[in-house]
C-alpha cells in the first residue's frame, strides 16, 4: 500500500513469509509487490544483543543507561567514542549473512583502530604512575622539548612542546627489579629511552616502610638529547613518561568488554556473568597539551591506547576521557603482558663501524667482517622476485634470514616474502629481537599465501600481521573465523557481474557509448552484491572484458 518495494527481517521470521506473501498477494496494490528477505542477526561475542537482555541491564542499575559506552548500543558507541566511519567498515567487513553466527568482537576493534590511527594525535599520558627522580638534572629547570604528534606512518603534520622536568612519573609496569626475559624497559643498571627526551639509568630504587616501590632514583645522558647517542651505543627499551609538576591529573574511565564469557546468552544467568573489571575509574597523569582536548575529541595515549573525551561528563577546561580500545587486544592471551607499541619505533643506527657510509659502503664493510652474510645476500639475490635492497636487510640479520627460508616454505611467494621480512617485520622490531615477539615463518608464509592467492586484501594483512607480531596465531584460522575471505574465484564473480550488467543495460550502453566513467559505478554494484567480500582486482578485470 505505501509502495514499499523491499521487505528485509531477520532469521526468526522466515516462518511468517507465506502470510506476508498472501497478504501482499491479496491487496490491490497496483505495483510490483515487495519481496520479503530474511538475514541473519549480528551476534557479537563478549555482549548481549537482545533490546530484551539490554533493558535489563538498564533498569537493574547494573550499566549506567542505553548510553552505557559498554553498551553496544548507538548512543553507548557513540560515547565510548566509536566513529561512524569504524562501523561502516565493520559493516562492510563482515557483510550480511543467512547464517546464524557469532562475530568476534575484536573486529570491530580493529575498525575503530584503523580509523583513529589516522585522526587521533598522540600525546603521553601515564596510567599507573610511578615516580622518578633524575638525580644529576638542574633543580626547577623546565625544559620544552618538541614531540610530533603523528607517527611516521600518517601523512598529518603537527608538533607540541612537552615539558621536561627533574622529576617525572613513569608507568609502573616499564619497571621491573628483576626483569623476565624479553623485558626491554627499565631495570636496576639498565638504561632505556624516554620518548623525545634522554637516555636514563635506573640507580637506584626507594622503598615504602611496606617494601612497595615508590620511586626510582636515575641518571641521564645529557648528550643524549632527542634519544640519539653520540657513540652509537644503542638501548632496547623506549618508554613514556610525564613531568611531575608540569602534567595534569585527569579522570581515567577505562572500558573493557562487558561479559566475561563469549557467549553470555548461552549461560544460565547472562547477569551473573558480568565482567568485574568492564570499567575502572582512575587519575592519570597527562601531559598539558592533552588538556586542550575537546568533548566529542579523540586522542591517543601512547603505547596506551585510543581515548575520547566524554560528551557529557567533561566539561571546559575539565576533560574525563574514555578509553575507546587499547592499541591491540589483551583477550587472545589472557595475561601476556603488554608491550611497547608500534608506532613508538626508536630511530635506528647503523652497525659500528659503518658510521656515515652509504648502504652499498655498509654492506660491503659487513660483507668484509663475515663472508658468510656475502654468501646469503648473493644466494637471495638468485632467487626470482627478491629484490638487492631487500636482499640486504635480510642477509645481515640471521634471524630475518631463518624467518624468510620459514616463511618461503610455506608460501612459495619469495619475493613478496622478502617485502615483508625487510619492510615490515623489521619495522616492526625496531628496538626489540625476533624472540621478544610472537611472528613465526610459518605464520608469515601463510599471511602472504593468502595475499597472493587473492583471500585477502593488503590492508586486511597489515591488521592481521599486528595481530601476529604481538598475540600470535593461525592467519587462516583467523581470516575464516572472522569472515574476511575475499571471493577471488572468477566463475562466481563472472556470474554476478553478469546479473549486474544485465540488470543496468541502459548504464551498459552509455559506457558503450563513450561514459567510461560508469565502470566505477558498476565495480561499486558488484563489490554491493558480494557484500563487500569481491576481490577488487579480480572484479576490475573481469567487467573490463565483459564491457568491451
Amino acid at each position: 500500500i505505501e509502495k514499499i518495494t523491499h521487505s528485509i527481517c531477520t532469521l526468526e521470521f522466515e516462518n511468517n513469509r507465506d502470510v506476508y506473501d498472501w497478504v501482499v498477494d491479496n491487496v490491490e496494490l497496483g505495483h510490483k509487490r515487495p519481496h520479503q528477505f530474511e538475514f541473519a542477526r549480528l551476534n557479537l561475542n563478549y555482549t548481549v544483543m537482545s533490546k530484551r537482555k539490554l533493558l535489563q541491564l538498564v533498569q537493574d542499575g547494573l550499566v549506567s543507561g542505553w548510553d552505557d559506552p559498554r553498551m553496544p548500543t548507538i548512543s553507548g558507541l557513540r560515547r565510548r567514542g566509536y566513529t561512524p566511519a569504524s562501523i561502516r567498515n565493520f559493516a562492510n567487513m563482515i557483510g550480511v549473512a543467512k547464517t546464524n553466527s557469532m562475530v568476534d568482537v575484536s573486529l570491530l576493534e580493529y575498525s575503530i583502530r584503523d580509523d583513529l590511527n589516522h585522526k587521533a594525535p598522540r600525546v603521553m599520558g601515564v596510567l599507573d604512575p610511578l615516580k622518578l627522580v633524575i638525580t644529576n638534572y638542574p633543580e626547577n629547570m623546565v625544559e620544552s622539548l618538541s614531540a610530533s604528534l603523528w607517527p611516521n606512518d600518517v601523512p598529518n603534520d603537527g608538533d607540541r612542546l612537552v615539558p621536561f622536568t627533574k622529576e617525572i612519573y613513569i608507568e609502573r609496569s616499564d619497571f621491573m627489579e628483576t626483569p623476565e626475559k624479553g623485558f626491554n624497559r627499565l631495570a636496576p643498571g639498565r638504561e632505556v629511552r624516554l620518548r623525545y627526551a634522554y637516555f636514563i639509568r635506573a640507580e637506584r630504587v626507594v622503598r615504602s616502610a611496606d617494601g612497595e616501590v615508590i620511586c626510582l632514583e636515575c641518571t641521564y645522558d645529557k648528550a643524549t638529547k632527542g634519544g640519539n647517542a653520540p657513540d652509537g651505543r644503542k638501548v632496547k627499551g623506549t618508554i613514556h613518561w610525564v613531568s611531575a609538576s608540569e602534567g595534569v591529573q585527569v579522570p581515567v574511565n577505562l572500558y573493557d568488554r562487558l561479559f566475561c564469557v563469549e557467549n553470555p546468552s548461552a549461560t544460565d544467568d547472562f547477569k551473573a556473568v558480568i565482567n568485574p573489571d568492564s570499567l575502572k575509574t582512575i587519575t592519570a597523569i597527562v601531559e598539558p597539551y592533552a588538556m586542550t582536548a575537546k568533548p566529542g575529541d579523540h586522542l591517543q595515549f601512547e603505547r596506551n591506547g585510543y581515548f575520547f573525551v566524554d560528551p557529557i561528563d567533561s566539561t571546559e577546561g575539565s576533560p574525563v576521557f574514555n578509553r575507546v580500545v587499547t592499541l591491540k587486544s589483551g583477550w587472545e592471551n589472557k595475561g601476556r603482558k603488554s608491550e611497547q607499541s608500534a608506532d613508538i619505533k626508536p630511530n635506528p643506527k647503523p652497525k659500528q663501524g659503518v658510521v656515515g657510509r652509504s648502504r652499498t659502503e655498509q654492506l660491503q664493510y659487513l660483507f668484509d667482517q663475515d663472508s658468510t652474510l656475502k654468501v646469503r645476500y648473493d644466494e637471495l639475490c638468485s632467487i626470482g622476485g627478491v629484490q638487492e635492497s631487500a636482499a640486504g636487510v635480510i642477509a645481515v640479520d640471521s634471524g630475518l634470514y631463518s624467518l624468510f627460508q620459514e616463511a618461503v616454505s610455506v608460501s612459495q611467494a619469495a619475493g613478496a616474502v622478502a617485502k615483508w621480512v625487510a619492510n615490515e617485520v623489521a619495522g616492526a622490531l625496531k628496538g626489540r629481537e625476533l624472540s621478544d615477539v610472537e611472528l613465526t615463518g610459518a605464520s608469515l608464509g601463510a599471511l602472504v599465501k593468502l595475499i597472493e592467492d587473492g583471500s585477502i586484501s593488503g590492508k586486511i594483512a597489515k591488521g592481521l600481521f599486528e595481530e601476529l607480531v604481538e598475540s600470535g596465531g593461525d592467519p587462516v584460522q583467523m581470516v575464516e573465523s572472522r569472515g574476511l575471505m575475499q571471493i577471488s574465484d572468477e566463475s562466481i564473480l563472472g556470474a554476478i557481474i553478469d546479473d549486474v550488467l544485465a540488470n543496468n543495460s541502459d548504464n551498459v550502453a552509455k559506457y558503450r557509448a563513450g561514459n567510461t566513467r560508469m565502470k566505477g559505478f558498476f565495480v561499486g554494484q558488484v563489490m554491493q552484491a558480494t557484500k563487500g567480500k569481491g576481490n577488487p582486482g579480480v572484479v576490475a578485470k573481469l567487467l573490463g572484458k565483459k564491457l568491451a
